[in-house]
Parts: structure tokens; sequence; C-alpha cells
């Protein structure tokens, strides 16, 4: 089996991770108590992105981070949807 960009962009691998990383985390940032520990990774990856946004251009408002955040995500996902791609096809031969 080979590996293509559109298997690998829209595999179940890389929805789940996307969807791990940001639904807990906008449920939780939509409405407190609905904070869960799953909204963790989402959390550390908006500090870190927030942190440098702020560093970079301080004027912005913090919800204008979630595009950078959204776009991270999704990078992060591809890329765990790639690796279980490649994994899936080198052990199906």
């Amino acid at each position: 089996m080979t590996i293509t960009l559109r298997r690998v962009l829209a595999s179940p691998a890389t929805v789940g991770t996307f969807l791990f990383l940001v639904v807990p985390f906008g449920l939780g940032w939509l409405k407190t108590a609905l904070f869960s520990p799953l909204a963790l990774p989402g959390y550390i990856i908006y500090s870190i992105g927030s942190a440098i946004g702020h560093r970079l251009a301080p004027q912005f408002e913090l919800w204008v981070y979630w595009i950078p955040f959204v776009a991270g995500c999704y990078g992060i996902s591809v890329v765990v949807g790639t690796v279980y791609e490649w994994t899936r096809a080198v052990f199906t031969r």
C-alpha cells in the first residue's frame, strides 16, 4: 500500500489527533466548567503558541492566537497521521 497525501491529510489518525487536541481545550475555553484533564495537551500547545505570539506581537488580543493554534494542531496531527500510515504500510507488506 502506498501512502498518498490525501490519505495522510484525512486519515483517521490525523482527524482523531486533531479532535483530541482541539475539542477538549475548546470546550474548556468556552466554559470553564467543561475543562477536563484531556484538555492538557491542547492547553500546553496554546500556552506555548500564545507566549511566542505575545512576544512577537503584544498588541493582539488572546483570542487571535486561536488561528495559529488550530493550524499548529493540524500540523501536529498530520505528522501523527503520516507516522501512523507509514507504520501501517510497513507492517501490512
